[in-house]
C-alpha cells in the first residue's frame, strides 16, 4: 500500500448496525497494512450543514464559516493520502450521513472554473489531494445501484482532483474472507474515470417504469413541491423552477402545496407534518441544486425518511415522482447521477417515475430571480427553460411522463445560435469576473481568494 495516512468517513446510520461487521473488517484490513488511520463516525457528530452561502470562497477563503468539527474533517481529508467513504448504498448514492460532511468540501476547491476531461469543473485549491476510495454496502444485490454508486465515487474524484480512485460495493451477508479480499483489492486498485457516455448514459429516461394513471379521477389531483435548496432565507433557483411547474398545475385545477426542507422537518412534529404532506400528494416534485455530484444533504435525508415511512406503511394508491436538478456548470449532464438516484428512489419505494429535468448554469440563468420580468436584466435568456417547464407541466397535469423534448430544451445552450463551446468559454470567463467582483466587494484580495489554509507543512 503506497498511502501512509488514511481518513475513514463512516456513513453508517443508527439503523445500520447490521452492517457494522463489514466496517470492522475494513478497519482490520487498514490496520494490517500499517497505515495511520483517522476515523470519523459521522452519525455521532453534530455539525452544521452547507447552506450555499459561498462564504468559504468570498469571506474566509478555503474555510467554511461554520466553526465546528467539519473544519477538522475537511483539513484531515485534504492532508490525507487516502480518504475512504463508507456507506450503505442508498438508492445508488451515499447515505445522508456522508452527504452531511461531503457538502462541506466546497472550500477545498476554488470558485473559478477550468476544463478537465473535456468538462467544466472547479479549479483545484491545493497541489495535493488524497486518493479517493468509496465502499458501498448492500443488504441485497442491486447491480444497477451498485454501478451508480461506483460512478458517483469516480465523479467525486474528478471534482476533488484526486490523483486516483477506486470504488467497490459489497454484500453484507458475504463471508468475511470474501469481504476481506474485496477490501484488499479496492485499497490498491485504480478505476477508470467515468466521463463521456459511461457517465452521461446514466441520465434517466422519463417514464421507464411508467403506469398510466391519467384515468384515475376519483379525487382531485394534488401536487407537493419539495425544495431541496439550503438557501432558505431567499428565493433559490430550485424554488423558481419548481414553483413555475406548481403554478402551471394550479392553473389546471390541481391542489398544490410547497415546502422548503429544513432540519426541523426531520424531528418530532416536524417530521410527522412533512410525511402527512407527502401522504396527501398524488405527485411529488423534487427541485434541488447539485451538491458534490449528488443531492444536497437535506434532500437525501428526505428520501431516506420517506422510504422508511413507505416501508412501514405500504402505499395504497399510485403516487408519481418527478425531479428538477440544476447545477452551477454550463453542462446539464452533471445532473445525471442526482436524477438517477431520484429514479431509483421511486423504483425502490414503489412510486412511478415521471421523469426529470436537468439544467446547467442554474445560478447564471436564475439565481433565485423569476424567469420573466425586468429583474433579469443582464442575464442570459431563458425562453428554452420556460418552454421546457411548460411542456413538462402540461404532461404532468394529464398524468403523463415528462416528454423527451422538455429534457432536450432544458439542456440546450441558452443563447440562440451560439455553439456550446463558445457558450462554455463565455460562462467560464464571466464567472471569473463575477467571483473577482464579489471578492472585491468583500474586500478580499485575489491572493486571499487563492489561500491554502489546509496545505500540509513541508
Amino acid at each position: 500500500m503506497v498511502s501512509q495516512s488514511i481518513v475513514l468517513l463512516n456513513g453508517l446510520g443508527t439503523l445500520d448496525q447490521d452492517l457494522a461487521p463489514g466496517l470492522d473488517l475494513l478497519i482490520e484490513e487498514i490496520n494490517s497494512i500499517g497505515a495511520a488511520l483517522q476515523s470519523y463516525t459521522l452519525r455521532d457528530i453534530r455539525m452544521g450543514t452547507c447552506v450555499g452561502c459561498f462564504g468559504c470562497w468570498l469571506k474566509t477563503p478555503g474555510i467554511c464559516l461554520e466553526p465546528d468539527i467539519g473544519l477538522e474533517i475537511a483539513q484531515a481529508v485534504v492532508q490525507s493520502d487516502t480518504t475512504i467513504l463508507l456507506a450503505p448504498v442508498t438508492f445508488g448514492g451515499y447515505s445522508s450521513e456522508i452527504k452531511k460532511i461531503q457538502d462541506r468540501w466546497l472550500p477545498l476547491v476554488l470558485p473559478y472554473f477550468g476544463l478537465f476531461y473535456g468538462e467544466t469543473h472547479h479549479l483545484p485549491r491545493y497541489s495535493h489531494y488524497p486518493r479517493l476510495v468509496g465502499i458501498g454496502i448492500q443488504r441485497q444485490p442491486n447491480p444497477e445501484e451498485a454501478h451508480l454508486f461506483k460512478t458517483l465515487v469516480g465523479r467525486n474524484a474528478i471534482n476533488l482532483h484526486a490523483p486516483t480512485h477506486a470504488a467497490e460495493v459489497v454484500i453484507s451477508t458475504d463471508s468475511p474472507e470474501h469481504l476481506r479480499q474485496q477490501f484488499q483489492n479496492v485499497l490498491v486498485r485504480n478505476d477508470a474515470v467515468p466521463v463521456g457516455k459511461s457517465f452521461t448514459s446514466l441520465m434517466p429516461i422519463s417514464g421507464n417504469n411508467w403506469a398510466d394513471t391519467s384515468s384515475d379521477q376519483a379525487r382531485p389531483n394534488r401536487a407537493l413541491l419539495v425544495v431541496g435548496s439550503p438557501k432558505v432565507k431567499s428565493p433559490s433557483t430550485s424554488s423558481v423552477l419548481g414553483g413555475y411547474v406548481l403554478d402551471q398545475l394550479n392553473q389546471q385545477g390541481w391542489e398544490t402545496e410547497a415546502l422548503t426542507l429544513r432540519g426541523n422537518l426531520f424531528r418530532g412534529e416536524g417530521q410527522a407534518d412533512f410525511l402527512e404532506s407527502v401522504e396527501r400528494a398524488d405527485l411529488l416534485i423534487m427541485a434541488f441544486p447539485l451538491y458534490i455530484d449528488s443531492l444536497p444533504f437535506l434532500m437525501m435525508k428526505a428520501l431516506e425518511v420517506i422510504a422508511a415511512h413507505f416501508s412501514a406503511q405500504p402505499q395504497r394508491r399510485p403516487r408519481r415522482l418527478c425531479a428538477i436538478a440544476n447545477n452551477g456548470f454550463p453542462e446539464a449532464d452533471h445532473n445525471a447521477i442526482a436524477l438517477a438516484i431520484c429514479q431509483h428512489f421511486a423504483i425502490d419505494t414503489g412510486m412511478i417515475w415521471a421523469g426529470g429535468l436537468a439544467l446547467g448554469a442554474g445560478e447564471a440563468l436564475s439565481s433565485g430571480l423569476p424567469l420573466t420580468g425586468t429583474q433579469r436584466s443582464g442575464r442570459p435568456p431563458v425562453q428554452h427553460v420556460i418552454r421546457a417547464l411548460d411542456l413538462a407541466s402540461a404532461a404532468l397535469a394529464e398524468g403523463k411522463p415528462i416528454p423527451a423534448e422538455a429534457n432536450r430544451l432544458m439542456a440546450k445552450t441558452p443563447i440562440p445560435f451560439m455553439p456550446f463551446s463558445l457558450w462554455r468559454w463565455l460562462f467560464i470567463n464571466m464567472a471569473r469576473q463575477n467571483w473577482d467582483q464579489q471578492a472585491a466587494t468583500h474586500r478580499v484580495s485575489k491572493d486571499a481568494v487563492l489561500a491554502k489554509p489546509y496545505a500540509a507543512p513541508m
